[in-house]
């Protein structure tokens, strides 16, 4: 594939399996712990802190989600009210941030616990967002956590109509793959979370179109991690746009990364080795 040809449809890219489903049908209707959730008054601001938690501990998953806002905040991934956290518990119920709430100062208290359809136990207003969250865990059923944010770089390029799904920087290879650009859609709507399903099959990053970032991941902070590979990526592009042309890694360069892979023990979605394999995928257009 030449240096101009289109970014390969990703209907067209057989999604592979990857991953055991993290919910136990076993547990599917049975109560976790205290429901509705009710955390203890936590003080907002944990500067340095990352707490520890089991996948059924909610209340220490309600300080991670908090961190990991706190975290977002803190790198301008998001500012005011923007931006949502979910993670999901093995009942298959999911926790996540309320509506309207400045979400780097969150305390566990505005964390609301849903059902897999999205509905809080409480009665609470959950994120706008809340069916984005709902239709990504039922594309990923090996998926725990889900962070969705505004970072900077990344949506500048995709106002600027530019693409990050270039193979480009090796260490984004082995990880993640490439970054793709999902086709605009409302926020908010029904048809965001169809626009992205596609991109989610086959990867765990994908830029929205003029709205911003969503990252899958095994936990919360995975998740996150993810989220400021993003970003970064997007920044060292913007630096070497302006200096000269980004060039592309040779697809042969890019199957030698993707052969270390193996021996690297990484075992997480990559859409390169689950899609187009070595087959290089040019920056423009911005999506197929």
């Amino acid at each position: 594939m030449s240096h101009d040809d289109p970014t390969p449809d990703v209907n067209d890219i057989p999604a592979v399996g990857c991953g055991r489903p993290v919910v136990d049908p076993k547990l599917v209707g049975t109560p976790i712990g205290a429901t509705p959730y009710s955390a203890p008054e936590s003080p907002p601001e944990r500067r340095g802190v990352l707490t520890q938690a089991g996948i059924a501990d909610k209340d220490a998953l309600a300080k991670q989600i908090c961190d990991v806002m706190r975290l977002m905040y803190q790198n301008e991934f998001v500012v005011a009210n923007d931006g949502n956290v979910s993670c999901r518990l093995p009942n298959g119920n999911i926790l996540i941030t309320a509506s309207g709430v400045l979400k780097g100062f969150m305390t566990p208290d505005q964390v609301i616990e849903c059902d897999p359809q999205g509905r809080a136990l409480d009665g609470r207003k959950v994120t706008t967002e809340i069916r984005m969250h709902v239709d990504a865990y039922n594309v990923r059923p090996d998926v725990r956590a889900i962070v969705h944010g505004h970072p900077i770089y990344a949506v500048a390029f995709s106002l600027a109509g530019i693409s990050l799904a270039m193979c480009a920087i090796p260490e984004i290879i082995v990880t993640m793959g490439t970054i793709p650009t999902a086709p605009y859609a409302t926020p908010g709507t029904d048809d965001l979370p169809d626009a992205l399903a596609p991109y989610l099959s086959k990867g765990d990053a994908v830029i929205m179109e003029r709205h911003g970032v969503i990252c899958l991941g095994t936990d919360l902070f995975d998740a996150y991690k993810k989220m400021e590979m993003v970003e970064h990526t997007a920044k060292i592009t913007h630096a070497a746009r302006t200096i000269g042309e980004v060039r592309p890694i040779a697809p042969e360069g890019v199957q030698r990364l993707l052969e270390s892979r193996k021996e690297l023990g990484f075992t997480m979605k990559n859409n390169l080795c689950d899609g187009c394999g070595a087959r290089e995928v040019c920056a423009s257009p911005l999506y197929p």
